[in-house]
């Protein structure tokens, strides 16, 4: 009797070990950590609050760390970052049982990147050019954010014309006709990192960027190269004369519209011109194709970028020379489907209302307007051009045929022509036109 007692009395005392070593290990495993958000992507200038999930406990204390470098002890954590890039932030919970930690990994964008730039010619004699900022998603544009990160500086003065920008390589060159500087800044802060204030004489009117090292300035008497580290300007490249407006780099060859030949071709290593294929009226956007789009009067032109032969098809409208007030051609292509869009022009020096979508191949789609603007609105600027990172075609216009002070941005979905939203800023602006992050 005594040998079962004792034998029931170490079974129980072993089970009461078991189970208390069993309580142990729960206790010993410490806070359970989550974060339900742990990959975010933000912009300069802007903050970002963390709270993960944990499990409470007495005695638990919290460490923060950004990039391994503490940064806080409370239970959330309002990160700001101080420069672009990425960082990893960890979020560790921490008892005398154990701790669990939570991984952020966050990527800082440039304050302008999320969106697009709109540049305004400005009011001659009044008021300088401008550049606002169109943020996905919003419903107004951010007015004159160059001037408000580049304080005390200037896009030219009262008689200037910001008229035309690029991005290239990460930084964004914006052209300022009539005797303006070339200005460069970075692409998504807008913080300028240098400007050339006597450009060609003054005759500066457009830039393509050819590599990390060299770009082509379009002036109103030839091309000239610019070398991209030091914005040192080079003498003009010799068998083109007159102005030159946009230019398209596709392979070895520039594709640059030119007052006098047309389309010239340039080799774009060596600068030599390598044909004229055709009298241009208007130019130049690349299709998805690869081929170079242009206009001679009532042809919709193009030349393939390494042979260089020319196809055309109808237009019921004629084209109209931009030279005299030069503008960026009212061109633009699909990057995602096999379209051109192009801008029929109004009566004389009037803007236009009508907007047509060539499909590569098929001439038909050419016999009726794709897009007509609303009752009062008219193309100014460049007037319209394709954003692959929401598939829209972005128009800009004012509310006159000649002249307006208002200005309205118009987002049209590119597959069906259907108007999706207009932003509007009062003002005599002029929007020259908008330049999409790469």
């Amino acid at each position: 009797m005594k040998l079962h007692v004792r034998i029931a009395l170490g079974m129980a005392m072993m089970a009461a070990v078991a189970a208390c070593n069993k309580s142990n290990d729960v206790k010993l495993s410490g806070p359970k950590v989550h974060a339900a958000k742990p990959e975010q992507t933000i912009a300069m200038g802007q903050s970002l609050e963390l709270k993960p999930e944990f499990t409470q406990e007495s005695g638990i204390s919290f460490k923060w760390t950004v990039n391994n470098e503490p940064a806080g002890t409370e239970p959330s954590f309002t990160f700001k970052p101080g420069k672009l890039g990425d960082y990893k932030i960890t979020f560790t919970a921490s008892t005398t049982r154990g701790k669990d930690s939570a991984v952020y990994r966050i990527n800082v964008l440039g304050q302008y990147a999320n969106g697009f730039y709109v540049l305004n010619e400005g009011w001659f004699g009044t008021e300088t050019g401008s550049v606002f900022f169109y943020t996905y998603g919003a419903d107004t544009l951010l007015p004159w954010v160059y001037h408000a990160v580049n304080p005390g500086k200037d896009l030219g003065g009262l008689a200037n014309t910001l008229q035309y920008g690029a991005i290239h390589n990460g930084k964004l060159y914006m052209v300022v006709k009539a005797g303006g500087p070339l200005v460069v800044t970075d692409a998504t802060t807008l913080v300028e990192t240098g400007r050339v204030n006597n450009v060609v004489s003054g005759k500066g009117m457009s830039f393509t960027g050819l590599d990390a090292t060299r770009g082509l300035i379009g002036a109103d008497d030839g091309i000239y190269p610019i070398n991209l580290t030091t914005l040192a300007i080079g003498a003009k490249i010799t068998g083109v004369s007159g102005a030159t407006g946009n230019m398209v780099k596709a392979g070895n060859y520039v594709f640059a519209h030119n007052q006098t030949s047309g389309m010239v071709v340039l080799n774009a290593t060596t600068y030599a011109v390598a044909g004229n294929p055709f009298k241009a009226t208007i130019g130049f956007v690349q299709g998805k194709d690869g081929r170079i789009y242009g206009a001679k009067d009532s042809l919709l032109m193009s030349a393939h970028p390494t042979t260089l032969a020319i196809d055309s098809v109808k237009m019921p409208f004629k084209a109209v020379t931009p030279f005299g007030a030069w503008r960026s051609v009212q061109m633009t292509a699909s990057t995602i489907n096999n379209h051109i869009f192009i801008a029929q022009p109004g009566a004389g020096w009037a803007y236009g209302t009508r907007l047509y979508r060539y499909t590569i191949g098929t001439p038909s789609t050419l016999a009726t307007p794709f897009i007509t603007l609303p009752a009062g609105q008219y193309f100014y600027g460049s007037g319209v051009n394709y954003d692959h990172h929401t598939d829209e075609l972005v128009i800009t216009t004012i509310n006159g045929p000649f002249s307006g002070n208002v200005n309205r941005v118009l987002f049209y979905n590119a597959q069906t022509g259907a108007l999706k939203k207009t932003v509007t800023y009062n003002g005599w602006y002029f929007p020259a036109m908008t330049v999409m992050q790469p």
